[in-house]
C-alpha cells in the first residue's frame, strides 16, 4: 500500500486538481493524505483521503505528519500544484518490488500541458541545461539512473526507511528534501532510482518574479547546503553561476584598467552563443518565438539570480520563511 502525503497551506484549485488525478490511477491500493493549516468544515476525511489540520508549520513539519500517520508500506511525496501521470504507482511497485536493494523511487516533474503562457515559460527555463545543468533530467524524460538527491515533488521511500531515521529535518524549508536523501543515502547507501516513466506534472511559478523569488530561495538553500553538507552539494556545477556572476562584476573593470584585454570578453561571447542555441532549441519544442524569446532572457536572469543567491547561501545561513498566502482568493502570493 502506499501513502501519498501532500503538505499545502489551504485549499486550492490545483490541490483539487491533483486529488481528482489520483483517483484515476491504474493501482488503488493507496491512500493519501493532506495536511492543512487551518480546519476547514468543508473538507471531510474519507477512506481514500485524509485531512489533518496542523496549524502553520514548516513543510518538513507538515510532511512528518503525514508519515506518522501513514498506514502504508511506501510514502510517495507530491505537491499540492503537481500531479501523477496515471501509472505512477503502478510502475513505482513494479520497480520497488523487483529491487529491494532501492530505498525508494523518483522520476522527472513535467511541466503540465494546460499551463498558463508564463507558467510554460518558467516550465522551458528549468528544461535549459543553462539553467538546470546536469539535474536536466529532474525536468525531462531522460536515461534511467541511481540518485542521492532528489525533490519531494516526485519521491517515493520506504515508510520503514523513513521511519528509521526520524523523518525529514525541520529545519529547513527549501532543502528538507536534500537532506532527507543525505540522511537516507548515509544509512542506507546510493539506492534511490530515477525513471523516466514515473512523471509527476509540475506547474511552474510565472516569469518573471514568482520564478526568480523561488529560484533565489533554492539558490540560498543550496548554496548554504555547499558548506553545511557537502556529500551532496558541494559540486561545482552548483558554482559556475555564481563564478558568472563574480566575471560580469569585475569584467567592466579588468577591460578598462588591463592592456589587450579584449580575450576577457571570450567568456561573454560563449555564453551569448550557447543562450542563441538555447534559443533555438526552445523555439523548435515550443514553436513559439515569444516563448523562444521570454524563456531565453528568462535564462539569463535565472543564471544571475542563482548566482547571486548561492553567494549570498555560502557566506550566512538562509531564514526559514514560509510563503505567504492570499487566505481569502486561496492562492499563494509571489514564488
Amino acid at each position: 500500500m502506499f501513502s501519498i502525503v501532500i503538505p499545502c497551506r489551504l485549499y486550492n484549485s490545483k490541490l483539487a486538481q491533483t486529488l481528482d488525478k489520483l483517483q484515476l490511477q491504474t493501482y488503488q491500493n493507496f491512500e493519501t493524505i493532506v495536511i492543512l493549516d487551518f480546519e476547514d468544515s468543508n473538507l471531510v476525511s474519507t477512506s481514500k483521503v485524509k485531512y489533518i489540520f496542523s496549524g502553520i508549520k514548516t513543510p518538513g513539519e507538515k510532511r512528518n505528519i503525514g508519515i506518522k500517520s501513514a498506514n502504508g508500506d511506501y510514502i510517495a511525496f507530491l505537491d499540492d500544484d503537481a500531479y501523477p501521470s496515471e501509472k505512477w504507482l503502478e510502475n513505482s511497485k513494479i520497480i520497488l518490488d523487483s529491487n529491494p536493494e532501492y530505498i525508494g523511487v523518483c522520476g522527472p516533474s513535467i511541466t503540465p500541458p494546460d499551463s498558463s503562457f508564463l507558467e510554460q515559460i518558467g516550465g522551458y527555463i528549468y528544461e535549459s541545461f543553462m539553467t538546470s545543468g546536469p539535474t536536466r533530467y529532474r525536468h525531462l524524460q531522460q536515461r534511467p539512473r541511481v540518485v542521492n538527491d532528489y525533490p519531494s515533488v516526485n519521491l517515493i521511500i520506504r515508510k520503514e526507511c523513513i521511519d528509521e531515521i526520524g523523518g525529514f529535518d525541520t529545519k529547513y524549508w527549501p532543502g528538507e528534501d536534500t537532506k532527507l536523501c543525505l540522511d537516507l543515502t548515509k544509512k542506507y547507501g546510493k539506492r534511490i532510482f530515477y525513471s523516466p516513466i514515473l512523471v509527476v506534472f509540475h506547474y511552474r511559478r510565472s516569469v518573471f518574479h514568482p520564478h526568480l523569488i523561488q529560484l533565489s530561495r533554492y539558490a540560498s538553500h543550496r548554496g548554504f547546503f555547499a558548506k553545511e553538507f557537502p556529500e551532496t552539494s558541494l559540486k561545482f556545477s552548483y558554482f559556475i553561476p555564481s563564478m558568472f556572476v563574480i566575471y560580469l562584476a569585475f569584467l567592466p573593470l579588468l577591460f578598462l584598467n588591463l592592456k589587450n584585454s579584449s580575450y576577457l570578453l571570450f567568456p561573454l561571447l560563449a555564453y551569448f552563443f550557447a543562450l542563441v542555441f538555447e534559443s533555438i532549441q526552445i523555439y523548435l519544442k515550443s514553436g513559439s518565438l515569444a516563448k523562444s524569446i521570454l524563456a531565453t532572457i528568462g535564462i539569463f536572469f535565472s543564471n544571475v539570480t542563482y548566482g547571486i543567491f548561492f553567494l549570498k547561501g555560502l557566506l550566512s545561513k538562509p531564514s526559514l520563511v514560509l510563503r505567504e498566502v492570499d487566505i481569502l482568493n486561496e492562492k499563494y502570493i509571489k514564488g
